[in-house]
């Protein structure tokens, strides 16, 4: 009892000190409309971090427009922006909209000190040096890696159907795209062979395995008291608090497996370039780049490590994730799955055998709009968050009438407003997207005088450094997937969650235990001889 009062009393502290900094701010949110909380202890927040992904979000969406305040533990207040013209500002803003320190400090937890944590200089710095790991050309000469990596689960996949009477079995389809995308990873950003696809229980798919589910899925309420309130602490307090906490032990044995690893591999690489290799990895070129830096710009040992622990979460868990929904909504919509197949098989007699490569993306629009689709309708990263670095007012594609009965086209906010950036709720924006938004529909991208984008990879100076590497890498493995196999729902499917938990983690109603979970029906495709 002794812990729970204490914390009671902390909380009761920070209260108060924050309704003191309310009263003395002359610039509030209390004018512009918003749901009303359920809980002073929890706010809105408890059921942004418990419910599906995007149930509130379109709710609010459709009764209060694109903007909405929004409460946070003990009365906190936040600002929830879904306005496309309000997202635009505040992503390209990018430092005089810092990411909140309680985010940071969860960040760093699972990616160390790398571009998702860095600020300001550090991160311009860090950009810099990292860029040329990420151009258009490198990331393009990536695909046969990720066409070859697909394949390696499609001859699992076929080695089971061959052995059933219809050549159709379930398969957890996120389990084996966890797999796969870890193994592309690795050959693309390290020229490692991790061979989790073979070794599904090896310590590193282990040590990922779920590992967002387990640090950031169903909270409790004392976490989310406690993270919101974590607001008012220095960073390097709280890291040292998280650091020590046994409920994130998980975490802590992940940094250790991926430390471990990132330290052997950059020993490797720098003894290989003493040699003269010339590999065209991520990190050959990132670690051959960082040596001819100045040596105030290049960045240290310990940055490198966070890169790539940084790549290793983001580069395989996102990828996985977004396959994982794109190939759920193809099995929904057999008729689009069927055009798509088409195209590919097209696609495949025309290049005569030799396999795909990121050109041959060029002559495939639908293709191409089936992976916008995907990314759209179910983002995998479906919140940014944002701090107002100064006070400020944030412009809005569409006016809101205030409480008062105001009609203003921006909404003003006093430094260190939290801010929520839904991406979930821009991306099935009716406003944007049309009346269907909600709908699978990849030809809404064929229309080629509509310059539509999602928000998926963000924008701005802190836009996803990877956002090709990942388009390729799914591109990739939904060409070699849906060539093969026919994808159908099982009544599991009926029970799917879109799990908050950092990620948009797919989850079984009532099987929480079971991690994460996607059942599909696989029929192995007949081809024409």
């Amino acid at each position: 009892m002794t812990s729970l009062t204490n914390f009671a009393v902390l909380s009761a502290c920070v209260a108060v000190v924050y309704l003191l900094y309310k009263r003395f701010n002359r610039i509030t949110l209390n004018d512009i409309p918003g749901p009303k909380s359920e809980s002073f202890w929890l706010g809105h927040v408890g059921r942004l971090q418990r419910e599906l992904v995007g149930e509130l979000d379109f709710e609010w969406q459709e009764q209060f427009g694109g903007v909405a305040h929004i409460k946070g533990p003990l009365g906190q207040d936040i600002l929830w922006v879904s306005d496309p013209r309000a997202m635009q500002f505040i992503h390209n803003g990018g430092y005089n909209f810092p990411k909140p320190t309680e985010r940071m400090a969860f960040s760093i937890m699972t990616t160390d000190r790398g571009l998702v944590t860095a600020q300001d200089d550090t991160h311009r710095r860090q950009r810099k040096a990292m860029s040329p790991a990420f151009g258009a050309p490198e990331s393009r000469a990536l695909f046969p890696i990720f066409s070859r990596c697909a394949e390696s689960i499609m001859t699992r996949w076929k080695d089971q159907l061959f052995d059933t009477p219809d050549q159709s079995s379930e398969f957890n389809v996120t389990t084996w795209l966890s797999c796969a995308t870890l193994d592309a990873i690795g050959e693309a950003a390290f020229d490692h062979k991790f061979g989790t696809i073979d070794n599904q229980q090896s310590e590193f798919i282990n040590a990922y395995r779920g590992l967002l589910i387990k640090a950031h899925g169903h909270p409790k309420d004392r976490k989310i008291i406690f993270h919101s309130l974590s607001r008012f602490f220095p960073l390097e307090f709280l890291i040292f608090i998280y650091n020590r906490l046994p409920y994130y032990r998980f975490v802590h044995w992940n940094r250790e497996v991926a430390h471990k690893f990132a330290r052997q591999m950059l020993a490797d690489k720098d003894a290989a370039l003493a040699k003269g290799a010339d590999n065209h990895d991520v990190m050959t070129i990132l670690v051959r780049a960082n040596n001819s830096e100045n040596e105030q710009r290049k960045l240290t040992d310990y940055e490198m490590v966070s890169q790539m622990r940084t790549i290793l979460l983001a580069g395989h868990e996102t990828t996985s994730l977004s396959l994982s929904w794109g190939l759920l909504e193809l099995a929904k919509r057999p008729d689009i799955q069927n055009k798509l197949r088409k195209e590919i098989h097209d696609m495949e007699a025309a290049v005569k055998g030799r396999g795909f490569i990121a050109a041959d993306m060029d002559r495939m629009p639908y293709t191409q709009a089936c992976v916008k689709e995907i990314l759209r309708l179910n983002p995998a990263a479906y919140y940014n968050y944002r701090a107002a670095g100064h006070d400020m007012a944030i412009p809005l594609a569409r006016p809101i009438t205030t409480k008062s009965g105001k009609e203003i086209r921006e909404v003003p906010v006093a430094k260190g407003t939290r801010i929520i950036l839904s991406i979930v709720g821009y991306n099935r924006d009716k406003a944007v997207w049309g009346q269907d938004a909600h709908e699978f529909n990849p030809d809404r991208w064929l229309n080629k005088s509509e310059k539509k984008e999602t928000a998926t990879f963000a924008g701005g100076p802190r836009a996803c450094i990877g956002w090709r590497f990942a388009v390729h890498e799914i591109q990739a493995f939904l060409i070699e997937l849906v060539a093969n196999f026919e994808f159908s729902p099982t009544e599991a499917c009926k029970k799917v969650r879109r799990e908050p938990c950092n990620l948009m983690s797919p989850t079984i109603e009532g099987e929480w235990d079971k991690g994460v979970q996607l059942p599909l029906k696989v029929t192995l495709v007949k081809r024409e001889t």
